[in-house]
């Protein structure tokens, strides 16, 4: 049966994090709160987690699962040619709402690489998330916690019952900070492409990509 714990989004409690990364570490899947909607996750070095979340959201394998990283310098480790435009747009926005997709590495299993060998990363502003990264020792291929064609969760109390049944660990932290799902820019041409504007907008995006921001 899935656990559910209470989490304060600017200090969450040690041992809730321990909890959850020792279920990470073990392959399991964890619910918890971002700033922009809930995620559903799996620690990215394991050999089950991450496979689970397709069958969990009902998520087509074609659309990989991005990566929720700690610092910049997870572009040219998870990512490959990475542009010197995506780096400003990291520098500006991350830790943020703002997932940047780029040329997969070899690090990036297969299965969670786009047909066209990218593969989506964001650094999160929630101190949780970044909490769980450290303590579960690596990043975590995530997604919006819902079916795969239902509205994202930007609250807890919206998160559907079949979501929650098959985490092994929930952390229920209220309302997210925007409610709406991160930009996304794609970063493997000679410029930035919006894919979708989200939590940050897309004028802000194009002027950071310049260096204006």
């Amino acid at each position: 049966m899935s656990k559910v714990y209470p989490v304060d989004p600017e200090n969450p409690n040690a041992e809730v994090i321990n909890l959850a990364a020792t279920v990470l570490r073990d392959g399991g899947i964890v619910v918890f709160p971002t700033e922009t909607v809930y995620g559903i996750g799996a620690v990215a070095d394991s050999c089950f987690g991450p496979h689970e979340l397709f069958e969990i959201k009902v998520r087509p394998s074609s659309l990989p699962i991005p990566l929720l990283v700690e610092t910049e310098d997870a572009l040219d480790i998870w990512g490959s040619d990475v542009p010197d435009y995506a780096h400003n747009l990291a520098k500006a926005f991350w830790p943020g709402a703002v997932t940047l997709v780029v040329k997969a590495s070899d690090r990036v299993p297969k299965d969670f690489r786009a047909p066209d060998g990218s593969v989506g990363l964001r650094s999160p502003k929630h101190e949780v998330v970044l909490e769980l990264i450290q303590a579960a020792g690596g990043p975590l291929f995530t997604t919006s916690a819902n079916t795969h064609g239902n509205p994202a969760p930007g609250a807890f109390d919206e998160i559907e019952p079949r979501i929650i049944s098959h985490a092994d660990v929930v952390l229920n932290g209220g309302e997210t900070e925007h409610q709406v799902p991160s930009t996304v820019v794609v970063c493997t041409g000679p410029e930035p492409v919006i894919a979708r504007e989200g939590a940050v907008p897309a004028d802000e995006i194009m002027a950071a990509a310049r260096g204006e921001a």
